[in-house]
């Protein structure tokens, strides 16, 4: 396969042209539509990973979203081209974004974006990166190095936190997973709600059950039923072990 040509715009988009859809057939990985809340995301999907060392980003396009996956958008009134938001990426790999057209490979199932001042002789390993706006309608949450839990702009809405402004707590220890219910003043813990998210001081209830501080941000799949919020810290628990 030839190198795919697309465009980067001011904001630090991609953006595929028809021809470059045809050609990675993007068309053909669309999946059945989310409906869990709030609209519907039919993809298709991509998993992003940088190389700071070699200045790289590469991303794998994916039919089914997972918790780190990112989106392709679809352009407005009627266009056939579709973008992918780097600019995250483009900030972890050290480059500002720079609009123009650009060359990227194909290399297995990775298309690899390499930055002009890259040098060809350096290349470090492979790095996932998370998106930081949750798609296909999956509920996130987060725990930053300070012991913040964040509730993602959709677990926001289901959970309902303006209202439900107080929580408690469950952790199974054996499970190493977390249950929080939610309720109007009867929780022990308080959630602030503002316009794109709600965070809760989290550091404490970690603390207690021996749980570390992540060193970067922690974020994984919430899942939700009701005013009842579940969500997995087994990864912080490794971390401890290779501390250990």
């Amino acid at each position: 396969m030839d190198d795919i040509i697309v465009k980067m715009d001011i904001r630090g988009f991609l953006r595929f042209s028809k021809l470059a859809i045809r050609e990675m057939k993007l068309d053909k990985m669309v999946g059945e539509p989310l409906k869990i809340q709030g609209p519907t995301a039919e993809g298709p999907y991509a998993e992003v990973e940088v190389d700071p060392v070699g200045k790289r980003i590469a991303f794998t396009v994916v039919r089914d979203p997972s918790p780190t996956s990112f989106r392709f958008i679809t352009g407005l009134g009627g266009s056939k081209s579709k973008f992918l938001y780097l600019k995250g990426a483009l900030n972890a790999i050290n480059e500002r974004v720079a609009t123009g057209i650009y060359s990227i490979k194909r290399e297995g199932h990775r298309y690899i974006y390499t930055s002009k001042l890259a040098n060809e002789s350096q290349k470090g390993p492979w790095i996932p990166i998370a998106c930081r706006n949750s798609v296909g309608n999956i509920t996130m949450v987060s725990i930053d190095c300070r012991g913040n839990l964040i509730f993602d702009s959709k677990c926001k809405e289901a959970l309902n936190t303006k209202e439900n402004k107080t929580m408690i707590a469950d952790y199974d220890r054996k499970k190493k997973i977390f249950t929080l219910t939610f309720s109007k003043d009867e929780g022990f813990i308080n959630v602030r709600t503002i316009a794109s998210h709600a965070n809760a001081s989290f550091m404490g209830t970690l603390s207690s059950h021996g749980i570390p501080l992540p060193p970067k941000s922690y974020r994984t799949e919430c899942r939700i039923r009701g005013k009842k919020a579940t969500f997995t810290v087994e990864p912080l628990w490794e971390l401890r072990q290779k501390k250990g």
